[in-house]
């Protein structure tokens, strides 16, 4: 791990352990949302006749409604804190790769599917420095870094927080995203 990014969250994530204080840190996947920065580039990009995705980015990611992670939150707030708790990984149940992810996204307004364009490696990482200088979008070194590799949640506690799985995102045979039901709060049984 090498990203400024990546390397200050895992700062962060310490100092609030050694503070003595009850906590739960909450680690989730990439986040599907209205009104949210990166999930309105995504959106935007997935849009684009042709897709750039960087050749190494083959990891998968487990996509996650902003619902269900603010559920989660609001339950984990609830429970009386405890080491089961202090570090919670929770993603959605669907895990595309990055690619397959804007395919899904672009077929909710387009009938063909975008040309996609591995960009090699040393390409995509001069990229992400740009844009970590320019702040002008969401793709950032440490963005790169974690497409690299699975960004799933080991374990995922979120059925277990919530009591059922993920609200399902995508349908992968229709390329489809559903919008999740209203959420009802309850408290899981412990």
């Amino acid at each position: 791990m090498r990203s400024g990014f990546l390397l200050s969250k895992l700062a962060g994530e310490r100092a609030i352990a050694a503070s003595g204080a009850p906590y739960s840190i909450v680690r989730p996947s990439l986040l599907e949302g209205e009104g949210g920065y990166g999930a309105q580039w995504l959106r935007w990009f997935a849009r684009w006749p042709a897709h750039f995705i960087p050749a190494d980015a083959r990891g998968r990611i487990a996509v996650l409604d902003v619902a269900d992670l603010g559920e989660a939150i609001a339950i984990l707030c609830e429970i009386p804190a405890s080491a089961e708790w202090r570090e919670v990984e929770v993603g959605g149940s669907v895990t595309p790769t990055m690619a397959e992810y804007l395919a899904l996204l672009r077929a909710r307004r387009a009938s063909r599917a975008a040309l996609r364009v591995s960009v090699p490696a040393w390409l995509a990482r001069i990229v992400s420095h740009a844009c970590d200088l320019a702040h002008f979008s969401p793709f950032s070194f440490g963005h790169l870094e974690l497409l690299r590799r699975d960004n799933l949640p080991r374990p995922n506690l979120l059925p277990q927080l919530l009591g059922r799985e993920s609200a399902p995102l995508a349908v992968l045979g229709r390329g489809e995203i559903r919008q999740p039901a209203p959420v009802t709060l309850r408290r899981p049984a412990f």
